[in-house]
């Protein structure tokens, strides 16, 4: 079938309307007696002509092109679109009136050629020289992300993609084409192959190749980065690109960023992902973080979430017209937690992430006279073993919205970290910035850009959004996460020197959890604990001490944690616990099975006759 062009559209179409399409895609002609349809046709081919007139466009106008843009869809009819658009207009004439605004500006035509109009309904068209060059608009920034930060894409763009889908386009799939790319791309990534092309650099574009690996994690400013290196005849910009090119490690380009909601980059030097990979990796095997002070926080997030929901069954707690807790029962309820260790997460802090999971997880409920009650659902997760407590907890976590950062990045950034620290050696230290640097450029490989773009086009429209965020304060806003929602749920440890954080480790508990395996295929050891005449128990770490101290922590009142923990049994402790659903023959056993000595007669006594006792 002869395509639909801009010259068969207009076929016969009088001289004004040619003289206006001209106009409105060309502008003033110098002689507007022969204006020329050649000119307005390569005006449509011009990407940035497209762009800029299509983004001029009402917001309803281009929703009601989208059809034509649609894979062998450059025709219309009037009767289609009301099908497909009509919830977007108050009537079909809204809609006529619609498609007469997009042919003043000479977006559409109508069509009366049998070949593509029907009778039932009047047909529209727009120009097949627009269509296309909109198609490859949209996947040039589809793929223009992955293209400039993956090897895979770099190669694709430059060598493989046009005559592959030169070939797809003359109707053969061109497998010769598709296989070599795969090889040569498995060639060039290559452990070894990276390792060789990066020392082939020359000393001063490898000195700014290791600052943008390892100070910006692959990704960096071109400014940025020629005021942290410290050399006294740096090369300029065009050479760093053509030797990152050459070698293919890396390329310079101008990050457009804006459209999916994260600050532009100009002038970026980037390290590909397989690249950064690779380098970060072997630079964390080779130059380990140095630790002075090991902080871990085993189970005891879901431990004060316990502590918090039998507080609201034990005690009047009441809440403020706003739905928070009024500060009185705040400071208090606080008090009551278990701190979390470096100060990363306030003990009010605490208490206020619990609330909100509680509330969204419907484990409280707000009941007359403003006073908070455990729903049955909360007092069967106080009853949950600790592993399924903190599943829970970390779900909640993921999707959590009140730390710093875009929302709709760092939903899906953490799942990616936590993929890639599924793959980390368990209680192994490496540099606290390694994997968010991996996750941020993983996550920005496999970024959708189309479904990115949609989401953030709305907040475009309203005028007043500007992306606050930028490359690297997504993988530092990563790590505040880490520090504040993954350490303190005991999922991983924090190393600390001079006081900063230097290193994060998978923990025994977090091993657990992300691989599903019980704590003691990490290690060993089994916790074990002496019991004093005076009712205190002293806990000596293990593998699986984690488990040990959430259960404690329900019939005992921790006083010490540290690198030994220490609990104290009273009368109030063990009602407590048996309230929770705990016997005290199961508390004496659970004391005498793990107590290097055997439990001292008096406690056995004492938890035996407390047990009895009628609960007042």
């Amino acid at each position: 079938m002869t395509r639909l062009s801009l010259r068969n559209l207009l076929q016969g179409a009088g001289e004004p309307a040619l003289r206006e399409c001209v106009f409105r895609w060309c502008g003033a002609v110098a002689d507007e007696a022969k204006p020329t349809l050649a000119a307005a046709a390569a005006a449509m081919e011009d990407e940035q002509r497209v762009q800029a007139r299509l983004a001029a466009l009402p917001k309803k106008l281009q929703d009601l092109l989208e059809p034509f843009f649609a894979p062998g869809a450059s025709v219309r009819s009037v009767q289609a679109l009301v099908t497909e658009c009509g919830k977007q207009f108050k009537s079909r004439f809204e809609l006529e009136a619609a498609l007469a605004a997009l042919h003043r500006e000479a977006f559409v035509w109508h069509v009366k050629d049998k070949r593509w109009a029907t009778f039932d309904s009047p047909s529209w068209a727009v120009p097949t020289e627009l269509v296309e060059c909109v198609h490859q608009l949209r996947q040039r920034r589809q793929r223009l992300l992955q293209d400039a930060v993956t090897l895979q894409g770099f190669l694709d763009a430059r060598y493989f993609r046009e005559r592959v889908e030169a070939g797809k386009a003359g109707g053969k799939d061109d497998a010769k084409a598709s296989d070599h790319a795969r090889k040569i791309y498995k060639l060039y990534a290559l452990d070894a192959s990276i390792a060789q092309r990066l020392q082939k650099l020359p000393p001063a574009v490898a000195t700014i190749v290791d600052d943008v690996l390892f100070k910006h994690g692959g990704i960096a400013a071109w400014e940025e980065t020629l005021r942290e290196v410290d050399l006294p005849d740096p090369p300029d910009l065009a050479l760093v690109g053509k030797c990152l090119a050459e070698a293919m490690l890396g390329t310079v380009t101008d990050l457009d960023l804006a459209r999916i909601g994260v600050q532009p980059l100009p002038q970026a030097v980037v390290v590909f992902h397989e690249v950064a990979l690779f380098a970060l990796k072997r630079r964390g095997e080779s130059a380990l973080p140095t630790v002075s002070e090991e902080l871990s926080c085993r189970g005891d997030f879901a431990t004060n979430v316990g502590r918090f929901l039998k507080d609201l069954q034990h005690t009047k707690v009441l809440f403020t017209a706003e739905g928070d807790l009024f500060k009185a029962s705040q400071k208090r309820i606080a008090a009551t937690l278990l701190p979390v260790p470096g100060g990363f997460l306030g003990q009010e802090a605490t208490l206020e992430a619990i609330f909100r999971f509680c509330l969204q997880r419907r484990l409280v409920d707000r009941r007359g006279e403003r006073a908070l009650r455990p729903t049955p659902a909360g007092q069967e997760f106080d009853r949950a073993p600790l592993a399924e407590q903190t599943r829970t907890l970390l779900a909640h976590f993921v999707e959590d919205r009140t730390l710093h950062g875009e929302p709709y990045h760092h939903t899906r950034l953490r799942r990616v970290f936590l993929r890639l620290l599924r793959r980390a050696e368990p209680m192994v230290w490496q540099d606290c910035s390694l994997l968010p640097f991996l996750a941020r450029n993983a996550y920005l490989a496999q970024l959708e850009a189309a479904a990115t773009e949609e989401y953030f086009a709305a907040r475009f429209l309203g005028g007043a959004y500007t992306p606050s965020e930028t490359l690297q304060q997504l993988a530092w806003n990563l790590l505040v996460w880490v520090k504040r929602r993954l350490f303190p749920l005991g999922i991983v440890d924090l190393g600390v020197h001079q006081g900063r954080v230097t290193a994060l480790r998978l923990s025994r508990l977090g091993a657990e959890l992300l691989d599903a395996e019980p704590a003691g295929k990490v290690g060993g050891t089994r916790s074990s604990v002496i019991v004093q005449p005076d009712f205190e128990v002293i806990v000596f770490p293990g593998d699986d001490v984690h488990d040990v101290l959430h259960l404690f922590d329900r019939f005992a009142r921790r006083t010490k944690s540290d690198h030994v923990h220490q609990f104290r049994i009273d009368e109030a402790s063990v009602r407590a616990g048996i309230a929770d659903g705990l016997s005290g023959a199961q508390i004496i056993q659970v004391l005498a099975d793990r107590a290097r000595a055997p439990v001292p007669q008096n406690v056995r006594y004492s938890l035996e006759e407390w047990a009895q006792r009628p609960h007042a």
